[in-house]
């Protein structure tokens, strides 16, 4: 078994990280093996999202050699996910479809494996809380909390976010990154290239 993706990203000996600037690219299929990216030097993910319309998957990873970082900021149409803990899809959940070991499935609650299908028939069972929903479907209770599923339950559910019923706890990226590297990601500083 490999060490976990958290401690992958981590100076050995604490030493201070070489951050290169970051490299971005755009891929028709986008292959995530346990946390990993194969084809970006076993880059470690750690950030993703879907563009406003869902059609693209944008996935932020950092891989390392020694002390030397070079983040990725990567553009995929599609996203295949094997071997997964869960979590990937959890901050991807009820965003867009995401394959799962083979299977391409929209997802609400992926920590729990719970579909858009499931939500959709507990409400329309005649739960009218992000709380009945979620005792019903299991939705929320995994290891992320709600972080992606309860707002969009909410949304369905045409709660307003300062319900007390929709607020959620905000949760860090999905393995501790270190600072230097998140900095890669802002605006160059003045006098810097891009």
């Amino acid at each position: 078994m490999s060490e976990p993706a958290w401690e992958r990203l981590r100076a050995p000996d604490r030493r201070a990280l070489l951050v290169e600037a970051v490299r971005d690219a755009t891929v028709a299929e986008l292959r995530v093996t346990d946390g990993e990216l194969p084809e970006f030097g076993g880059a470690i993910v750690f950030d993703a999202w879907f563009t406003d319309d869902g059609a693209r998957t944008i996935v932020r990873a950092a891989a390392m050699d020694d002390i030397t970082v070079t983040p990725w900021e990567i553009s995929a149409s599609q996203l295949v996910v094997e071997g997964s803990d869960g979590r990937l899809e959890a901050l991807l959940a009820g965003s867009g479809p995401v394959a799962v070991d083979g299977e391409l499935e929209r997802q609400a609650c992926a920590c729990r494996g719970i579909s858009v299908d499931a939500a959709y028939r507990a409400i329309a069972a005649g739960w009218e809380t992000v709380d009945a929903v979620k005792r019903a479907t299991r939705l929320g209770f995994g290891p992320c909390q709600g972080r992606r599923c309860v707002p969009w339950l909410a949304a369905r559910l045409e709660l307003s976010l300062d319900d007390p019923l929709a607020q959620i706890t905000p949760r860090p990226p999905l393995v501790p990154v270190p600072i230097s590297v998140l900095a890669a990601f802002g605006p160059p500083r003045p006098g810097e290239g891009n």
